[in-house]
């Protein structure tokens, strides 16, 4: 396990790691040789960061600070605007705002500091990056003790240069990259922190994780003379050409412009760009070129001039590629000035949003009067561009999606939003899968080839240009600030390389065990979607690039192949976590013998035949080193977070097929992936105060009911919920576990013994085993609910259940099994409590030492048909209880007898839908479809002239179907796996406990003799006895 270290640990860590704890535990369990290590990691900008951010409010606010009121509390604001009435028009009173001394969702870093318990005349350390280093992992350390992680702690270190050791073995694997040219200096568009001055990796970001570079096209739409007066005086004298600049993903439908949509209210930039050109477009875009190389120089785009929005209205313009010789800029109140230019191309034709707006344009007059649109600046047809397959589209509506779907999904205006944006995601869908260009130079070719060809050709001509922008907002945890896309010179690691992908791929599809398919598919996506990445920066903390000491490799390129470094770790971290204080003598490893050669040899192939290099390490050593590498690699296990698949986690993949090229057997085994955790029902966040840190957890609930309660929130990609009355029930639940445990100490001597003969002792026996079968499979598949519910509350159950109907009290051996049992089932999660349970009925139990060093228990193969009969009568005793209310209803007395009418014939019509299922699965193996046993029974006689059976029947296999996704074919039987007359005469006292009869009488059915019975409608199947209730007349 890896983890930063920008704080104290809480419980969204605690549920990550303790999966891998839980693993770890359960595999020693199996005799197997279990390492599992725990690693700091503390690269990037994260802490660097928090300090810069800390000493700015040093300077600030003082040591210690204080902090002005206006941060701390919410100011008294008045509404000068208006509210709108209904028609359109202004009208109202000024509105207060909410006066209040609540606390602000803002927090200074002093204060998260002070949050976590650090000393205020501690804080100003923090100032310095290198104190978050020594501070924090120790307490980590301290924490996960208490909780009772199974780390090797020898193995442990921290990132950065700070760790000698670990800084030669990330420049070994940068060097080894390089030689296998993996790793290139080249010009690349990446996401960009403007005041940091370096590439915004993942981990860098507050805000927009996983987001990167979006592409678009910049269409020169020329502003015909004469120029309104407010354009004119943003402009130089004498300028002829201005363009209106507008950013799109679809160049392809710029055939079908009929107009440009400008935002009335919106600050425009006069831009002055590399080319000499003018662009109008907002002050963000302005600032995004910047640092593209398309003006200014970065961070200072060339803007000459200002003009409002209400100032571009009415502009007659040149679209390039547009059918018409002009068209006008219109108003649309929708635009945002954060994304793209401002200035947005409208085809109503196939933007379903742009139709809708250019409708309300054409019939309201009143809107066009207030913005000083003419009913000229509206004349223009919509152009068809596009053979779009929408269905049920005829010929002509097929070449006007957008104005087909606002049709169909009844859109009126363009307020309509969310239909709209469907609207749109359906024509977009349909038209890059299957649309065909019916205008233009690619015309008759597919729209995804057209987009690159129309493209390719606009940029040619001069009428557009490449312009980038993230794909969604991204916010630089240092200095809070949104990132911009800039092109930069650094070091890049080529993933999507052609072969370097195709081996990675077959590994994630083949090999490797993702536990939940969903996780599989993320890794599959993100393979075809991950480029080149920027694993260089020029700040933050780090290990130096080996070839270019300007730069440091980012946090996320460092922690790839870390895992290996486990293995040897022990050997020169000395115990502490940077390597301590180095100092040559008594065999001690130095930094400077970690050469490139020293670890080529250990890190080598296991089969490879290689010899020590020659070094200041003996040879002895670097053999033990390289033995301990061959014999724990490779790694069978990492847990992380689902967010880490589309970065971290796949990246690692490919480091590690880079560095043992050709050899999948030492790339990772496995991936477990969860979603993020919640407190009692809520996102964990420090602003609301629904914040919890693992030792706070440990110090209300203890060690092992925060494991339990962990355990049981949740396994998925999906958000689970660490709920704090599990926590404190797991207290109760373990608590009155011990004091049972002591009972049947003391009463072992009364405790029955001899034969385990009897069907409750059987039953007790088998669902034991069961259990253990059960709850090895959860393990192994890493769905700790589940062992949770089937080895803690199941186990109780059967022990409870067992208690309660055996009818001359419980067997000791049996009670010494369950005890051994569940000591060893909850072992991995409760590893305190169960120790001491362990320990304390040694010789109660027969065994020795601790539970942490037992087996797995070796239990017989579970009874199939007994399960099945304990599962029969415990269904059929609730059923008969869920039943009574209603029998005594009828009776209008308490019934004296309860009647079981038994069959071994299913319903005829029953037999039919089973029969059209079986020969579907003999025939394809699996499950026909509804609409192909809807066929089936349409054909048989049974149901021809009943059409209310042919619906029950039809309901009855829905029902079918969700069973064969639980027990599969052996939905197909007719009968049950035991005589269930037999099985009814032997349970009779056990059908009678906690029911009011005196008396269970079993009967086969017969229809006949069931018809004539007034007032009760009684039906039997196999497996579903009919019931009665009798009254005795005296």
């Amino acid at each position: 396990f890896h983890i930063l270290m920008n704080g104290k640990l809480h419980l969204g860590h605690a549920f990550t790691l303790c999966k891998a704890e839980f693993a770890a535990r359960f595999h020693r369990l199996l005799g197997k040789k279990v390492l599992f290590p725990f690693g700091f990691h503390c690269t990037g900008m994260p802490i660097a960061a928090c300090a810069e951010k800390l000493a700015k409010e040093i300077s600030l606010y003082g040591n210690p600070p204080l902090f002005p009121e206006e941060d701390a509390v919410e100011k008294k604001v008045e509404s000068e605007k208006p509210k709108a009435k209904k028609g359109g028009k202004k009208g109202g009173k000024k509105v207060k705002g909410k006066a209040s001394n609540k606390k602000s969702t803002k927090k200074f870093q002093w204060q998260i500091l002070e949050e976590m318990g650090v000393p205020s005349s501690e804080i100003s350390k923090f100032t310095d990056a290198q104190h978050w280093l020594s501070y924090f992992p120790p307490l980590a350390i301290e924490d996960l003790s208490k909780l009772g992680v199974m780390v090797d702690w020898r193995r442990s270190f921290i990132t950065t240069d700070r760790n000698p050791f670990y800084d030669a073995f990330v420049r070994w694997q940068f060097n080894r990259l390089r030689e296998a040219k993996k790793v290139e200096l080249a010009k690349r568009m990446c996401v960009f922190s403007p005041s940091n001055g370096q590439p915004c990796a993942d981990h860098d970001r507050a805000e927009g994780e996983g987001v990167g570079p979006q592409e678009y096209t910049l269409i020169k739409i020329k502003v015909i003379p004469p120029f309104s007066e407010g354009l004119t005086k943003a402009l130089p004298a004498g300028t002829k050409d201005v363009y209106l600049a507008a950013a799109t993903l679809r160049p392809e439908t710029m055939y079908g412009q009929t107009n440009c949509w400008i935002l009335p209210s919106g600050e425009y930039s006069v831009v002055k760009m590399t080319s000499g050109e003018l662009f109008v477009v907002s002050a963000r875009s302005a600032l995004n070129m910047s640092f593209q190389e398309l003006s200014g120089t970065p961070n200072k785009p060339d803007i000459i001039g200002k003009v409002m929005g209400s100032d571009l209205l009415g502009l007659k313009l040149k679209a390039p590629l547009c059918k018409y010789d002009f068209v006008y800029t219109l108003p649309l109140l929708t635009i945002s000035m954060g994304k793209g230019t401002g200035v947005v191309t409208s085809v109503p034709s196939d933007a379903p949003a742009d139709y809708a707006a250019y409708i309300d344009m054409k019939k309201d007059a009143g809107m066009r009067k207030k913005y000083g649109v003419t009913e000229d600046m509206v004349k223009f047809d919509i152009v068809p561009i596009i053979d779009t397959p929408l269905e049920g589209a005829s010929a002509e509506d097929r070449k006007l999606p957008a104005p087909y779907l606002c049709k169909k999904m009844k859109i009126k205006s363009q307020k309509a939003v969310d239909k709209l944006e469907l609207a749109k995601k359906e024509c977009y869908k349909i038209s890059n899968a299957k649309g065909i260009m019916l205008v233009g130079e690619a015309k008759g070719k597919g729209v995804m080839e057209a987009k690159e060809e129309v493209k390719k050709m606009m940029i040619e001509n001069k009428q557009a240009v490449t312009y980038y922008e993230p794909q969604e907002k991204v916010v630089a945890r240092a200095g809070n600030e949104e990132c911009v896309c800039a092109l930069t010179e650094q070091w890049f690691l080529n993933y999507g390389e052609e072969k370097w992908k195709t081996e990675v791929e077959k590994h994630i599809v083949s090999t490797l065990n993702c536990y939940n398919p969903k996780a599989k598919s993320m890794f599959e996506f993100t393979i075809n979607w991950l480029k080149q990445w920027a694993c260089s920066r020029t700040a933050g903390l780090g290990t130096k690039l080996p070839w270019d000491h300007t730069f440091l490799i980012e946090s996320l390129s460092d922690s790839t192949i870390y895992m290996a470094y486990y293995t040897i770790a022990h050997f020169f971290q000395g115990n502490t976590l940077d390597g301590g204080k180095i100092e040559k003598g008594n065999g001690r490893i130095m930094p400077e013998d970690l050469t490139d050669e020293v670890f080529s040899y250990i890190f080598a192939d296991p089969d490879a035949k290689v010899s020590p290099p020659k070094s200041n390490i003996s040879v002895d050593k670097l053999k033990k080193m390289r033995e301990e590498f061959c014999f724990w690699y490779p790694m069978d296990l990492r847990v992380s977070g689902k967010d880490l698949i589309r970065n971290h986690l796949t990246m690692s993949l490919y480091n590690h097929a880079a560095i043992w090229q050709g050899n999948q057997s030492m790339w990772p085994r496995s991936f477990f992936t969860n979603g993020h955790v919640m407190l009692n029902s809520n996102k964990m966040s420090k602003s609301t105060g629904n914040f919890m840190t693992l030792e706070q957890a440990i110090n209300e609930f203890g060690a092992d009911a925060s494991r339990l309660a962990l355990a049981g929130a949740g396994d998925g990609l999906e958000d689970s919920n660490f709920e704090s009355v599990t926590a404190d029930k797991a207290i109760l639940r373990l608590t009155t576990f011990d004091e049972w445990v002591n009972e049947q100490i003391e009463l072992e001597s009364k405790l029955r013994t001899g034969d385990q003969d009897s069907f409750f002792d059987k039953v007790f026996d088998n669902e034991m085993n069961s259990i253990v079968k059960g709850v090895l499979k959860a393990y192994k598949e890493m769905r700790f609910r589940d062992v949770t519910v089937l080895g803690f509350f199941g186990m109780l159950g059967a022990r409870d259940w067992y208690r309660n109907y055996v009818p001359n009290g419980t067997h000791v051996e049996l009670v010494k099994k369950f005890i051994k049992i569940q000591c060893i089932l909850l072992a991995p999660i409760c590893p305190h409590f169960f120790d001491y349970i362990w320990r304390k009925a040694s010789s109660f139990i027969g065994v020795k030492g601790s539970v942490v060093k037992a087996k797995w228990p070796n239990t017989p193969k579970p009874d199939d048909a007994l399960t099945a009969k304990i599962e029969y009568l415990r269904s059929l005793n609730s059923t008969i209880r869920s039943t009574l209310a209603k029998g005594k209803k009828k009776a209008k007395k308490v019934p004296d007898a309860v009647v079981l009418y038994v069959t071994t014939e299913l319903p005829e019509w029953k037999k039919v839908v089973i029969g059209a299922y079986k020969k579907g699965y003999e025939e394809k193996g699996t499950m026909i479809e509804a609409k192909t046993l809807a066929m089936n029974l349409k054909a048989s006689s049974i149901f021809k002239k009943n059409k209310r059976l042919f619906k029950t029947a039809t309901n009855y296999g829905v029902l079918l179907s969700r069973q064969f996704k639980t027990i599969g074919a052996k939905v197909f039987e007719l009968t049950l796996p035991f005589d269930e007359m037999q099985l009814l005469n032997e349970s009779k006292s056990y059908l009678l406990t906690g029911t009011p009869f005196k008396r269970v009488i079993i009967k086969t059915f017969d229809p006949v003799e069931v018809e004539k019975m007034k007032g009760q409608k009684i039906v039997a199947e196999p497996g579903k006895p009919g019931i009665s209730y009798i009254v005795d007349e005296k």
